[in-house]
């Protein structure tokens, strides 16, 4: 049994000086290549030769050219196998070098055998500040290990494999075909679950392929990529297309037997076919804006996709909308998308206004299965209880983790949660994900206590609750957000547009009106999206909002 390798091992390799025995043996190989011509030709030179001497040094001819022959075949095996394992050093350094340079980025460093080391954080005097500068180191420990627990665990990997295949080249008793690369690493273990840290483990399992490995992974295994966080919204969109298209026959199939008005048992049936239909209608759009599919998953009782408005891997600004009670794919994905297309407008003329040209991209997080009316009071699923909220949390923070874990630099991240959706986003705040602004609207309660607990940085954590809305009175799932000390209660109401002088924003009067266009909190959450705080409108009779401080160093 081998040592197990280390992250000291790692560093210690050095893929130049592998590159050059491959260099050396593709010189060797070239020789044995020229040996075994020179014998071919020796040997059509000599057919006017007869007899028993010709006929035995005929055979003696083409045995050596042979050898020869198998020779250079299991050196090029050897050379490319050689090339390979140079190739995947290459990037499980990389990997190595990006951990260091996260770590350096918090004042923290990594040692000898990938310890991260955190120095002293002095008090700032502000409880809510300390918690921020807390969740951002945590946070940072949390990539650092998982990048450098990927390099390692795909260093083991490509140790076995090319093991392997150097005693394949040369036991065999057939020298094996030439490989073009080194089989694709599979996937992180601990990433293809809702764990916020999985995303950080494949994104830096996704950065240790090549662009060949990429490509068959997506085209051979599209479950590896579709689903997974922290790999670039364009690489899971590929994979997911390719997932759809493999559900939408059985689909179209199961949408034929249930009919238009399915029976109550085939209702399941029927919203899975339904849904993949709303998606299809939603990619097939020609309005000139960017969409992208970074999850199908029809397993479960409720569908669930994550479509984007814009594109999320170019977006400097990146809002995620959570839904609430009731939300479903086939029927609401298209409502989402057309309102946000008008958001996006929205935030990017606030950002224009600002001199920031960095483009906007809104999720539409459905990834998880809401609360139905079905579900009824009693059940686990109940709009009533918290299970659903508490199950699913870790998906959202990981889905958000993700987004910036894919990057090379983060983008401004912003959470809109609507109803119970809210309720699911109180309980991702406490894991350990980054957000830079958050706005919690029409909420039946939450399990945040304060903005400390939330990890956010003074200021971020926003309100708005319409007058006559009577979601937001209940307090049904904790206490009510606008009592949380430090929030930003923003307004529903009716008021006049910043820098117009007779534009009126519309009030939202019912639970289901937050997002409607021209309206007030529509205006707030376009200017949380765009990271613009100081657009941010005050709830009536509230006193004007305190400018958000700085990103924590």
């Amino acid at each position: 049994m081998t040592r197990q390798l280390g992250v000291r091992d790692i560093r210690a390799f050095r893929p130049a000086l592998v590159l050059e025995v491959v260099h050396r043996l593709e010189i060797q190989r070239r020789r044995v290549m020229g040996a075994a011509d020179a014998a071919l030709r020796a040997r059509a030179a000599g057919r006017e030769w007869r007899g028993r001497a010709a006929t035995s040094a005929s055979q003696a001819q083409s045995g050596a050219v042979a050898l020869l022959g198998d020779v250079s075949a299991r050196m090029g095996v050897t050379a490319s196998v050689l090339r390979g394992l140079a190739a995947r050093m290459e990037a499980c350094l990389e990997l190595v070098h990006r951990a260091e340079r996260i770590a350096r980025d918090r004042g923290a460093w990594t040692d000898a055998d990938g310890l991260v080391q955190v120095p002293h954080r002095f008090p700032t005097g502000d409880p809510t500040m300390d918690a921020h500068v807390g969740r951002l180191d945590a946070l940072m420990v949390n990539e650092v290990g998982r990048c450098l627990g990927e390099a390692v665990r795909v260093a083991a990997e490509t140790d076995v494999e090319v093991q392997r295949r150097l005693r394949g080249a040369v036991a065999d008793p057939v020298a094996p075909a030439v490989p073009d690369e080194l089989g694709v690493v599979p996937p992180p273990p601990e990433g293809g679950v809702g764990r916020p840290d999985g995303a950080f483990a494949n994104a830096a399992w996704w950065r240790s392929l090549t662009v060949s490995e990429r490509r068959r992974a997506i085209t051979q295994h599209p479950d590896w990529v579709g689903p997974r966080d922290g790999i670039p919204a364009w690489d899971r969109h590929q994979a997911n297309l390719i997932l759809l298209a493999r559900l939408r026959g059985p689909a179209r199939e199961a949408l034929r037997r249930a009919g238009s008005i399915p029976q109550r048992t085939a209702i399941p049936t029927w919203e899975r076919a339904k849904s993949i239909e709303a998606i299809d209608a939603l990619l097939a759009k020609r309005d000139g804006v960017t969409r992208q599919l970074l999850l199908i998953d029809v397993s479960g009782l409720v569908v669930r996709a994550i479509t984007t408005v814009g594109d999320i891997d170019r977006a400097g600004h990146v809002a995620t909308y959570v839904g609430g009670f009731s939300t479903r794919p086939e029927r609401d994905l298209r409502d989402y998308d057309d309102r946000f297309v008008g958001m996006r407008r929205l935030a990017l003329t606030q950002t224009r206004e600002e001199g920031d040209d960095g483009d906007v991209a809104i999720a539409i997080w459905l990834g998880y299965p809401a609360p139905q009316g079905r579900d009824g009071g009693f059940s686990s699923r109940s709009v009533l209880r918290d299970d659903t909220a508490r199950a699913w949390a870790d998906d959202l923070a990981s889905f958000t983790n993700g987004i910036d874990a894919s990057r090379d630099a983060p983008a401004h991240q912003a959470l809109w949660a609507h109803s119970y959706g809210s309720v699911v986003t109180g309980f991702a705040l406490q894991q350990v994900m980054r957000m830079d602004d958050v706005a919690l609207f029409g909420s039946p309660g939450t399990s945040l206590g304060s903005v400390a607990q939330a990890g956010l940085k003074p200021g971020a954590l926003n309100v708005l609750a319409a007058p006559t809305d009577p979601v937001p009175m209940t307090d049904w799932h904790g206490l009510d957000p606008r009592e949380i000390p430090g929030v930003a209660a923003l307004g529903a109401t009716a008021a006049l547009k910043p820098g117009a002088t007779n534009v009126v924003l519309r009030e939202s009067f019912l639970h289901g009106d937050y997002l409607d266009e021209g309206t007030t909190s529509e205006y707030n959450l376009a200017a949380i999206a765009a990271g613009r705080s100081d657009q941010r409108l005050p709830a009536q009779g509230d006193r004007p909002l305190a400018p958000i401080p700085p990103p924590a160093p």
